[in-house]
């Protein structure tokens, strides 16, 4: 409920700004990262206790598979709290093929995912060891 809820609030906050004021960023490299992300609205941004975030609009298999989902909002990056998008887009230049660490707000509550920009596949920590 609290998903529909936010995803309603970030619906009605985006009607009341024009289209061309949200900027919207797209990370290319790995191709199969699929990570874009857009600016949120001010009002909406506040009524989840944020002064700025970028909201993922899509998130590939592994951007997915990191633990991104549509509609997650991202507002800090390797530990750097994001102030506009050129923040963003400067922190994810300064790591090409690494790794970054994104501080993510989904509903109530904040996470750490962890992102490979190598595009290899992460390890699962249950792997079983043969010998």
């Amino acid at each position: 409920m609290r998903r529909i809820l936010l995803a309603v609030l970030l619906a009605l906050a985006a009607c009341d700004a024009p289209e061309n004021q949200l900027r919207q960023v797209t990370i290319e490299s790995p191709e199969a990262l699929g990570l874009s992300l857009r600016e949120v609205p001010a009002s909406a941004l506040r009524s989840v206790g944020l002064a700025y975030g970028l909201s993922v609009i899509k998130a590939g298999s592994l951007a997915e598979r990191a633990g991104l989902r549509v509609g997650d909002i991202v507002f800090a990056v390797n530990q750097q709290r994001l102030r506009n998008i050129e923040d963003f887009t400067r922190l994810v230049a300064a790591q090409p093929g690494g790794r970054l660490g994104l501080l993510v707000r989904r509903g109530k509550a904040d996470f750490y995912v962890p992102v490979d920009l190598s595009g290899a596949a992460p390890r699962s920590k249950d792997t079983l060891l043969r010998t």
